[in-house]
C-alpha cells in the first residue's frame, strides 16, 4: 500500500459527534483523509482492541493505512499497517526491532535534535507539534516555524504536523515541503466530518476546480484497476497462438472495442481467424476476472461520491462490453452511482473517435462543453477533447510512455485521484 501522508485523521472520540467511531472514520475517509491513526489514551485494552478492530474493517475497505497510537500489542494484535509513538514511550530501535522492517513508524518530535535521533534510529516518518495552541495534546511542547523548518532541512523523511491544524492555517504547510497534516478536533468534532475533511485538504494542497456539470469515466486503467489481468489475458491468447506479444500491443487495443480489437490483430499478425469467435474467446476469459477480482483503483469512490454529492451528473464511457463492466460495478459497489453507462458496442467506433462520448454527453442531457472526461490512454484523450469537453489524463504504467503528449492535449492529468479537480460551483 502506498502512504500518503496528505491528510492524516488522529482519533478522539471525546470530541465526535457522529454515534459510532467507525462512522466517524469513514466520514473522513470519504472526505480525503489519507491515513488514520486510532489514539485510545482512555480506554481499556479491551476496549482498544475491539475498537482497532472495528476501525481496520473500515480503514482496509477504502485502503487507508491504520496507525496504532503508543500501544505496540495493539498494533501488532490487529495486523495494522504502523505505529506510532512519543518521545515517553518504547525507544524506537526496541520497537522496530520488534514490529520488523515492514511496519511504519512513526516517532512524534518538537526539535532538530529529536527529528535527528529518530531519524538515526530507524523512524519511518516524524510528526512535528504542537504547531498551535491545543486541547487535544496537552503534552507537546510548542514548535516554532523557524523550528519546523530546519526541522526539514535536516531530513529526507516524510515530515506530518500536528497541533490545532484547521482549514484557516492549513495553507501555510505546504510550501515548506511539509507532507501532511495530522488533524483531530478540525475534523473528527465537526458535525460535517466529510466536509470538513474536504475543506482542510483542499486548503492544503490547493485542489483544482474546473467548470463542469458531469462526469464521464473510462474504465480500464482509469476507474478500475484491470490493465494486468487483460495483459494476462493477452498474452495467454496470443501465447496459445505461438505469437509474440508487442511491447505496445495492450496499450493499442485498449481504447478498442472488442471487434476492432481482433480485427487490429489479425492484420498485425496476418492470422485467419474470424473476429466474432477472437471476441466470444477474449469475453470468456475475462467475464470471470470481472465479475469476482478486478477492483476501483485507489480513492476513486470517495471522488465519486463527493462528485455525487456536489449534483455532478456521472457517466461511464468504455470499449468494454455490458457483460464485463455491469457485474464488475455492482460487484464494487458503485452501479448505482451511475446516471448513464455507455460502451463503444453502441456507437460501433472505438474511443479514437469522439462518438461515444458525444453519446454519453446526449444521455446525460448535458452539452459537451460542461463535460470532463476521466482516460488514460492518448487516443480517448485526443478523441475527447476533439468532441470539445474538458479532459483529465489519468496515469497508467502502460500508456506512460504517452504521458507528455496527454498533458499537453488534456486540461490535467493525475497521478492519484486524491487529486481529481472539483466543480467550480460559483456558476
Amino acid at each position: 500500500m502506498k502512504v500518503d501522508y496528505t491528510l492524516y485523521l488522529v482519533t478522539d472520540r471525546r470530541l465526535m459527534r457522529t454515534q459510532t467511531l467507525t462512522e466517524a472514520v469513514k466520514q473522513a475517509i470519504l472526505g480525503g483523509c489519507t491515513m488514520v491513526q486510532l489514539r485510545e489514551k482512555d480506554s481499556s485494552s479491551k476496549v482498544f482492541l475491539q475498537q482497532a478492530q472495528e476501525v481496520k474493517r473500515i480503514t482496509d475497505q477504502y485502503q487507508v493505512p491504520l496507525i496504532i497510537n503508543d500501544r505496540l500489542d495493539i498494533a501488532l494484535a490487529v495486523g495494522a499497517f504502523g505505529i506510532h509513538i512519543g518521545q515517553n514511550d518504547l525507544p524506537v530501535p526496541v520497537v522496530r526491532q520488534i514490529i520488523g522492517k515492514d511496519m511504519l513508524l512513526g516517532v512524534s518530535v518538537s526539535s532538530v535534535e529529536e527529528a535527528g535521533q529518530a531519524m538515526e534510529d530507524g523512524a519511518d516518518y516524524l510528526g512535528v507539534g504542537a504547531m498551535f495552541t491545543t486541547g487535544t495534546k496537552t503534552d507537546a511542547g510548542m514548535v516554532s516555524m523557524e523550528e519546523l523548518i530546519r526541522i526539514r532541512r535536516i531530513t529526507n523523511l516524510p515530515i506530518v504536523v500536528i497541533g490545532g491544524i484547521n482549514r484557516e492555517n492549513a495553507g501555510a504547510f505546504r510550501p515548506m515541503g511539509i507532507d501532511g497534516l495530522a488533524v483531530v478536533s478540525s475534523i473528527i468534532g465537526q458535525s460535517d466530518i466529510r466536509k470538513a475533511a474536504g475543506e482542510i485538504k483542499r486548503h492544503f494542497i490547493g485542489r483544482q476546480t474546473m467548470k463542469f456539470k458531469a462526469a464521464i469515466f473510462d474504465l480500464d486503467g482509469t476507474l478500475l484497476n484491470s490493465m494486468d489481468v487483460w495483459k494476462q489475458i493477452d498474452i495467454s491468447f496470443l501465447q496459445k497462438r505461438g505469437l509474440p506479444v508487442p511491447a505496445d500491443y495492450v496499450t493499442e487495443i485498449c481504447s478498442r472495442s472488442f471487434a476492432e480489437a481482433a480485427q487490429y490483430t489479425i492484420d498485425l499478425f496476418k492470422i485467419s481467424e474470424k473476429v466474432e469467435d477472437m471476441v466470444k474467446e477474449w469475453e470468456e476469459m475475462a467475464v470471470y476476472e470481472y465479475a469476482h477480482n478486478v477492483e476501483l483503483m485507489p480513492h476513486t469512490l470517495e471522488y465519486i461520491l463527493k462528485l455525487k454529492d456536489m449534483g455532478v451528473k456521472l457517466a461511464v464511457a468504455t470499449g468494454l462490453p455490458e457483460k464485463l463492466f455491469l457485474p464488475c460495478l455492482e460487484n464494487n459497489g458503485v452501479l448505482e452511482l451511475f446516471d448513464v453507462c455507455c460502451s463503444t458496442d453502441e456507437v460501433k467506433r472505438g474511443k479514437e473517435y469522439p462518438d461515444i462520448f458525444a453519446f454519453a454527453a446526449q444521455k446525460l442531457d448535458v452539452c459537451p462543453e460542461q463535460c470532463l472526461v476521466f482516460d488514460d490512454v492518448l487516443p480517448a484523450v485526443r478523441s475527447a477533447k476533439q468532441s470539445g469537453m474538458l479532459v483529465c489524463g489519468v496515469y497508467d504504467k502502460y500508456s506512460a510512455h504517452h504521458r507528455t503528449e496527454m498533458e499537453q492535449i488534456a486540461d490535467g492529468y493525475l497521478i492519484d485521484f486524491k487529486d481529481a479537480p472539483l466543480p467550480d460551483c460559483e456558476d
